[in-house]
């Protein structure tokens, strides 16, 4: 559609809802407005002309404008007990005249809306040159009890200073993208790394464009609080029963916990049977005169699970060479012996864990910095402040999906 076009025909562009839902009360906890126009062969999603940079900037606020008036006041006359989500193009909150934005929605405040049910969604862009003054408008916003969420597109690089410049109450990622389980592995890190930023900054994760239930899960998994996508409900032209999903939200939910129980019960089991074998393998291996001779001989017995094996000392200094299974042959690299790290992260923080507990440890699910194969590590206490890396094949891993996780 010509964006000439839809400005002459405003009047035809409306507002729908999507229902958005909260994992602690499995309900409706609030709708995001988007637009549509009306055409003749039914209802056509607004979001292209809102994406298209050669849209004039002022037609995206006027559009802004009119479809919050229609949604506010909708919202206002179904006196609807959630939050209302208004996707906010950056220069109605930056560029359109002194505090215009809030004087608008204050004078909805006078109509009956409460501004604490509001939420302003704004479309992280690279667009920095007027981070300050979108800054500045998000925490007058907050002073009027607003919440502020940012919508991070999981493509290009995402510049976490600039989101943590922000404040956001509320972090949305859209995982429309992230149709399979390769997909997910691609952005698993900046994933990550979005909920440790959540956190530090006290915001709440949104999952959006979730379209199956292998992505719920995921976004689940993931320490989402909200949710929203087709698979729940889609856009419609009025306010659903907040209970709408209640129970097939509490029965999925239901078997995520049944499965992650089960995955991490076989972790543990994984965990508890490599320190039995270690302990067993560490009292064989002493025969051996070097801590060299010792891992090959360990990583042997093992090569069924592991690729690569070494020994650092409590500082992190690697005090043997690596072993490693290339092409089904071990080889001894040497080149590594001496290197430090320590800088690695969890590294301190586990061996005083096994100090403690005198017992390994299973990492994470990473990728290995130089396979870049998605792999966990086995690391065991020995003695004299020694500890061993062991890692885990993604061969083993795929055989045993429950390390995927």
């Amino acid at each position: 559609m010509d964006p000439l076009e839809i400005m002459l025909d405003l009047e035809k562009a409306k507002p729908l809802y999507q229902a958005i839902f909260s994992a602690d009360s499995h309900e409706v906890t609030g709708y995001q407005v988007l637009g549509y126009m009306e055409t003749d062969n039914g209802m056509k999603s607004l979001r292209n002309f809102f994406r298209d940079d050669n849209v004039p900037e002022d037609f995206k606020v006027e559009m802004d404008r009119h479809l919050h008036k229609q949604a506010l006041d909708e919202f206002i006359k179904e006196d609807v007990q959630t939050y209302i989500y208004l996707i906010v193009h950056q220069d109605y909150l930056t560029s359109t005249g002194e505090n215009d934005f809030i004087q608008e929605m204050l004078s909805y405040e006078e109509k009956g809306l409460n501004l604490s049910q509001l939420v302003i969604e704004i479309v992280e862009q690279d667009r920095i040159d007027e981070i300050n003054a979108l800054a500045n408008s998000i925490k007058y916003l907050k002073t009027f009890g607003v919440k502020v969420a940012i919508n991070v597109a999981l493509k290009g690089s995402n510049n976490l200073d600039r989101i943590s410049m922000l404040e956001p109450d509320i972090i949305k990622i859209n995982l429309a993208s992230l149709q399979t389980q390769s997909f997910m592995d691609n952005y698993q890190n900046v994933i990550y790394s979005l909920s440790l930023l959540a956190r530090k900054v006290g915001a709440e994760l949104l999952f959006d464009g979730i379209d199956s239930n292998y992505q719920f899960h995921y976004a689940w998994r993931k320490n989402g609080r909200y949710y929203q996508g087709e698979f729940f409900s889609g856009a419609k032209n009025h306010f659903v029963e907040n209970t709408l999903w209640k129970e097939k939200f509490r029965k999925d939910i239901g078997q995520f916990i049944s499965i992650e129980r089960s995955h991490l019960t076989s972790r543990y089991q994984l965990t508890s049977s490599l320190n039995n074998q270690f302990r067993d393998l560490l009292i064989q291996s002493k025969k051996n005169k070097t801590l060299d001779e010792r891992i090959e001989m360990m990583a042997k017995e093992l090569q069924t699970i592991c690729f690569r094996m070494y020994v650092t000392d409590g500082e992190g200094f690697q005090k043997t060479a690596n072993v490693e299974l290339t092409e089904g042959q071990w080889q001894i690299d040497e080149a590594v012996k001496g290197k430090n790290w320590s800088w690695r992260p969890y590294f301190i923080e586990n061996v005083i864990r096994m100090n403690e507990e005198k017992n390994g440890i299973l990492s994470d699910l990473y990728s290995d910095i130089e396979t870049g194969e998605m792999i966990r590590t086995f690391s065991y206490p020995m003695e004299q402040d020694l500890f061993l890396f062991m890692d885990i094949s993604q061969m083993y891993i795929d055989d045993n999906p429950y390390l995927l996780w």
